[in-house]
């Protein structure tokens, strides 16, 4: 089972959004996040990690025409 929930907080049309929730679906692991980080051009860098708890993370990194990417990890 895949628990990665991608979300369309910014309201994007389908069209904007299918492509992000695809290549996004398949980050199960951090590592396989940032490997597609690397694979932008230009390269994607995560701009912060910020603590919720001792646990978990929100990873944030900026994306295209002003949109960001919210990982929530643990």
């Amino acid at each position: 089972m895949n628990a990665t929930l991608v979300e369309n907080h910014a309201q994007l049309s389908t069209d904007r959004f299918e492509p992000i929730r695809r290549a996004v679906l398949s980050h199960t692991t951090m590592e396989q996040a940032l490997a597609w980080f690397r694979s932008q051009v230009p390269p994607l860098v995560p701009l912060d990690l910020v603590p919720q708890d001792e646990f978990s993370y929100d990873l944030l990194v900026p994306y295209v025409d002003g949109l960001w990417l919210s990982y929530d990890t643990s």
